[in-house]
């Protein structure tokens, strides 16, 4: 195999260019769907380099040194970028009719995408969930070792709570609620977007935020990394593109031993965590059809097989168990394009099968389960003038499940969301009022978000200008197919009357974006009710009933500063949260989390990332009649990242060198999971 990859060195690449941004229009909203094309340098070049803004208005296209980029979609007017000069760049498209001198202070660099705060992808593409761990109010547990399950919350909040996207598809299981991130390698992550109270934009399972994941490359390009505990990765990026269509095709493999040392507090000795094996292979392909200029036809796919040993906790289960999955994703989309609107057609399946096995002879476990999910829906867009435009998105959403713990099982989903924006320019205020309907069997649930954002507010006599948003509303979460139908049994039951669990927020932030960088002060509130608990009864039977309540305050404080070759920003969340029933902190919520993320480009060729994240001490369990309660200690951990280009008779060849937690911190992310030490990773790619 390796052989392959020097083979594959000796082809001829040119010299490119990355360029990422969005394109947002006069009043600073994205603009999604924009065609994106790289402007041949002379006549006789036929060569074709486009791409397609995502539904945020994101874009990220490799061209040739010193050439042209022009940005084209009905309704607006065409811009050409000339010359790049930002790591991250904002294209401003004005409405076709008004003129650019329009555009205003709404269409500032105001935006939290962080895909402007990273200069260079070697923490996002090889380090251990190293692109998660950048955004700032994230927080991941993980079970132990690059083989375990990893979960993530925003602000600290439960897992259940933050919904994953990828690529439009919506992977949150209908199961259990949860989505585990280490189905993916993060070599397939291209870009990382993420939504705070985004309950009314996504429904059930966002209450806390969103977290969108996107693997859409656009270079051609191998690569073959190795690393600590027997890691081994290898996989391949191509693109076929003609004048009106385009195929991307990713894949790849990870091949991981996983067993490492690990400090043992109960016995005090260092013992071997065992079968954390991991044996992972994925393909995924989109496919770009342009019919004329007013239509676009996506087609997206993803297999994902994955075979692992389940370390568990050093108590449970035991070293024969095994899980093995496979994923598949299919989507469909018609995008029509008007002068002021948009209508796009949508379909997703999904589909999931899993096997738990453990033939420990005292206690022997088969669990099998066979998921698919399938929806369909609209999504239309009006711009009614100048300052005004709305949003309908309606969806039918079909879960089914076939268990050997639950039987076959279904739930059914409609729901209808309208979002409206208002931009008074003149005296610098936008709002955003937006509500949404939801029905899963006979149960309804109606949430809301009414946003407003002031621009330019003088304080006091200092010049300085700053922005305030303001967000108030609601989001909400079904019961997962766990909760209503386990069976009935001589331990648990599930319980079909339950009610979904809802929220109430209330953020505030002060944006001041000047001179000394960019500055943000943000204060929230967030209660929680009906959250579902599973209880036992009399007789030591546990079921989910609603029950619990609780809540969670939030200030944080961050400051970026962007510097001629280097980029500073840095973050501290403070927390204070409460179970309303045993009057405590919550589970697993820090006192606080701090993180310093920078980055240096030493000269063309060579850059340098560094990321620390700190984290307080939490409960990681509460005292009951047979525990004591335990609180976990603080823990910081440091990722660093060198990347070196290597251009030899204009072949782009790009040397990665990763060490996640440099200084070899021993911590437990989840009580009874302990993580392992310092490990190292190498990465060669070359672009074709």
């Amino acid at each position: 195999m390796r052989a392959f990859f020097y083979f594959l060195f000796l082809t001829v690449a040119f010299s490119q260019t990355m360029v990422e941004g969005i394109v947002i229009d006069s009043n600073g909203l994205p603009v999604p769907y924009v065609t994106v094309t790289e402007l041949p340098e002379n006549d006789k070049d036929d060569s074709v380099n486009w791409y397609v803004t995502n539904q945020d208005g994101l874009f990220n296209i490799a061209i040739n040194d010193n050439s042209k980029i022009k940005f084209d979609r009905i309704g607006f007017n065409s811009n050409i970028l000339e010359f790049i000069k930002d790591d991250f760049t904002v294209v401003v498209l004005s409405i076709d009719s008004i003129q650019l001198d329009d555009v205003n202070v709404f269409a500032k660099d105001n935006l939290n995408y962080l895909a402007k705060t990273s200069k260079s992808g070697g923490l996002g593409s090889f380090s251990r969930n190293g692109s998660l761990n950048q955004v700032p109010s994230l927080v991941l547990r993980t079970y132990g070792g690059y083989a375990g399950n990893v979960s993530a919350s925003f602000d600290a909040g439960f897992a259940r709570h933050t919904k994953v996207m990828y690529n439009d598809f919506d992977l949150t299981s209908s199961q259990n609620g949860l989505t585990d991130l280490s189905i993916f390698p993060s070599f397939m992550l291209n870009s990382i977007n993420y939504k705070l109270n985004s309950g009314v934009r996504y429904g059930s399972g966002s209450i806390d935020g969103t977290l969108e994941l996107d693997s859409r490359r656009i270079s051609d390009k191998i690569f073959y990394s190795f690393g600590s505990y027997g890691l081994e990765q290898f996989g391949s990026t191509y693109v076929f593109e003609r004048e009106k269509s385009k195929r991307t095709i990713i894949f790849g493999k990870t091949d991981y031993e996983g067993n490492y040392k690990f400090h043992n507090t109960a016995s005090g000795e260092k013992e071997d965590r065992q079968n954390n094996y991991l044996d992972q292979s994925f393909i995924a392909m989109e496919r770009q059809f342009i019919i004329n200029d007013d239509l676009m036809v996506n087609i997206n796919s993803m297999t994902s097989s994955i075979v692992r040993g389940v370390p568990g906790s050093l108590s449970f289960p035991s070293l024969l168990a095994t899980k093995t999955n496979e994923h598949d994703l299919y989507s469909l989309s018609f995008i029509k394009f008007f002068k002021s609107s948009s209508l796009k057609l949508f379909s997703t399946r999904i589909t999931n099968e899993e096997e738990f096995d453990d033939p420990n002879e005292s206690y022997p476990i088969l669990s099998v389960h066979e998921l698919s999910s399938n929806k369909f829906g609209l999504d239309w867009k009006q711009r009614i003038n100048e300052s005004m435009d709305y949003q309908l998105i309606a969806e039918k959403k079909s879960d089914r499940m076939d268990s050997t713990d639950l039987s076959n099982q279904e739930i059914d989903n409609t729901s209808a969301l309208l979002h409206f924006n208002y931009i008074n320019k003149k005296k610098l205020f936008k709002l955003s009022p937006s509500i949404r309907f939801d029905k899963q069997s006979s149960t309804k649930k109606e949430t809301y978000n009414f946003g407003t954002r002031f621009v330019d507010i003088p304080l006091a006599n200092s010049g300085f200008l700053f922005d305030i948003t303001i967000n108030a509303g609601s989001a909400f979460q079904f019961p997962t197919m766990n909760d209503l139908f386990w069976p009935d049994g001589l331990y648990s039951s599930g319980n079909p009357d339950l009610e979904p669990e809802d929220s109430n927020y209330m953020d505030i932030k002060f944006i001041s974006n000047n001179s000394f960088g960019e500055f943000i002060m943000g204060v929230s509130t967030k209660d929680y009710n009906n959250l579902i608990s599973w209880q036992p009864d009399e007789n030591f039977k546990y079921s989910p009933i609603n029950i619990s309540s609780a809540s969670r305050s939030t200030i944080n404080l961050s400051y970026l500063k962007r510097f001629k070759d280097s980029i500073v920003r840095v973050s501290y969340n403070r927390y204070d949260s409460n179970d309303d029933e045993i009057d405590k902190s919550l589970l697993y919520v820090p006192d606080f989390m701090a993180n310093i993320f920078y980055s240096v480009d030493f000269n063309q060729n060579t850059s340098l990332v560094m990321n620390y994240r700190l984290t307080g001490e939490r409960i990681a369990q509460y005292e009951s009649s047979f525990a004591d309660e335990i609180t976990a200690e603080s823990y910081g951990i440091l990722n660093i990242a060198v990347d070196q280009d290597i251009t030899i008779k204009e072949n782009n060849l790009k040397l990665n060198f990763v060490i996640d937690n440099l200084f070899d911190e021993k911590y437990e992310s989840t009580i009874g999971y302990p993580e392992p030490g310092r490990s190292f990773q190498f990465a060669i790619e070359y672009y074709l």
